[in-house]
């Protein structure tokens, strides 16, 4: 079975407080639901200047959270 990225969230914010909000309220649901199923890690990839995405990913050691930058 191939496993494909789950996407949690995307997020876009009009200021710097917001984003650090939004992505941290993403980033902690995430890791709940990673611990639930025990095999994938976050990848919080940046996909333009005001927005980024979360997502559970198979390239990710479950524990582990990467950052990547797409723009």
């Amino acid at each position: 079975m191939i496993e494909a990225p789950e996407l949690l969230a995307t997020i876009t914010a009009t200021s710097k407080t917001s984003m650090e909000h939004n992505l941290n309220t993403a980033v902690r649901a995430a890791e709940q639901r990673a611990r639930h199923e025990g095999r994938r890690g976050i990848l919080v990839t940046r996909v333009a200047h005001a927005r980024v995405t979360v997502e559970l990913s198979p390239e990710v050691p479950y524990g582990y959270t990467y950052e990547k930058q797409d723009i």
